[in-house]
């Protein structure tokens, strides 16, 4: 039977020796080159953060001056007369289109209800042999268009509208009753405001060519 005896020990290993010349060498070696790389590091970002400096710099100074030509240009320079008058015309002319659109603004509210009123006359002095067609209707004029199933409904519904507010104070300047292509008794009818009616009576509202629905009256 055969048995080994080790006699080495590991005390009698050889050691490294970390304070030897060569691995004294290495570590500085190592550190001078991470020294070396990081001030290349360095170098490249502060002359790239210079050049970038130098460039801000140069188009500021080029901003500044395109500033005290502006400001040279504003001081010399002087008003022409006839582009002022030019604006003070159009503002002229705005204040007069605007006063126009607040007088219209201010009839609007006569004028509906001056309709409104001629609307409830009609229907209110309405004629059972008479309908009207069509009518158009101003502040001055009034037109009316229509059919009748007798002449003597349309003299008896003249009789009845005179004594309406929406007729009072008019004129018929125009009234008669015909008989049209298709042998249908047709009646026309104009009426004008008279001059001392003029001032007094309420704006109509304005509805040229208005058609009414056969049967109104």
């Amino acid at each position: 039977m055969k048995s080994n005896i080790n006699l080495y020990q590991s005390r009698f290993e050889p050691r490294i020796d970390y304070l030897s010349l060569a691995s004294v060498s290495l570590a500085i070696g190592v550190v001078a080159l991470i020294v070396l790389i990081t001030g290349s590091i360095y170098h490249y970002l502060a002359s790239s953060a210079e050049a970038e400096y130098v460039k801000l710099l140069e188009r500021n100074r080029t901003h500044q001056s395109q500033i005290d030509e502006l400001q040279a240009e504003v001081t010399n320079w002087k008003a022409d007369p006839a582009l002022i008058k030019k604006v003070e015309d159009i503002k002229l002319d705005l204040s007069k289109q605007r006063r126009v659109l607040e007088e219209l603004a201010a009839r609007a509210p006569l004028r509906f209800k001056g309709f409104s009123i001629l609307l409830d006359d009609l229907a209110d002095k309405h004629e059972s042999d008479l309908w009207i067609e069509s009518m158009a209707v101003s502040e001055t004029n009034m037109t009316f268009n229509g059919q009748v199933s007798s002449p003597q409904a349309f003299p008896r519904w003249l009789q009845r509208l005179s004594e309406t507010s929406s007729f009072r104070g008019r004129s018929f300047a125009a009234a008669r009753v015909y008989m049209d292509e298709d042998d249908a008794l047709k009646f026309e009818l104009s009426t004008r405001r008279t001059a001392s009616a003029t001032a007094a009576a309420p704006a109509q509202q304005s509805a040229p060519g208005l058609t009414l629905p056969g049967g109104a009256q």
